[in-house]
């Protein structure tokens, strides 16, 4: 959530758009169609099949890799991401396509999404925070009421606030810093999930090697 808050404002900063999300480009997408901007409703529609498949392709990975290269699954999502800020990074110092460092950053913030929203089972977002806000509406409502399992509520509470706190934190920093450093800023989001990627071959090696030794130990 933090990179896709710095990803968000630098988009805005230096493309003119927001990147991390699809809501406004639809409405935009709408008032080109009617005025006849051939030009913009090409570009828009690129926008959002970009987000699109970014999903997509983290869906494919997650699901075919799962059960196959288990340590893969989730580390090609996030080394395709940071792939791709690498690569707008380079295309910004260079004076590159403005239009296409948006599909690049769209197809990345998709990828992103969309890893996410699988491993954690359709229920986190950590591109935008819509569904972010209304579960938390949702969740103070139930603590008020005292419905449900309240553990659960309060748990699901701390998560949302907490990716609604770091978003706006990286959008934050990325305001502070995407006019000094320009393209700079990206360094931050690429290093994060070289630190993520790293995490998350630790944890799964860990996970599989006790998974090794319970199946060894019961004879599974």
């Amino acid at each position: 959530a933090f990179v896709a808050g710095i990803i968000n404002v630098f988009g805005l900063i230096e493309l003119g758009t927001f990147t991390t999300n699809i809501t406004g480009h639809i409405g935009s997408f709408a008032l080109t169609l009617e005025a006849y901007h051939w030009d913009g409703v090409m570009r828009i529609t690129l926008w959002i099949c970009a987000f699109g498949l970014g999903s997509m392709t983290s869906s494919i990975l997650v699901n075919y890799l799962e059960n196959k290269k288990q340590k893969l699954s989730y580390a090609l999502p996030i080394i395709l991401e940071t792939g791709l800020l690498i690569l707008c990074f380079v295309l910004n110092k260079s004076d590159g396509s403005k239009n296409l460092q948006t599909i690049i950053l769209l197809y990345a913030m998709g990828v992103q999404n969309g890893i996410v929203s699988v491993v954690s089972g359709k229920v986190v977002r950590t591109t935008h925070l819509t569904g972010m806000v209304t579960d938390v509406g949702i969740g103070l409502g139930n603590l008020i009421l005292k419905k449900g399992n309240l553990i659960f509520v309060k748990r699901s509470l701390i998560l949302n606030i907490s990716i609604i706190t770091m978003f706006i934190f990286g959008g934050m920093l990325s305001a502070l810093l995407t006019f000094r450093f320009n393209e700079n800023i990206l360094l931050v989001p690429i290093l994060l999930l070289l630190s993520i990627l790293i995490y998350d071959f630790k944890t799964i090696s860990i996970g599989l090697k006790k998974m090794k030794e319970f199946r060894e130990r019961f004879h599974i």
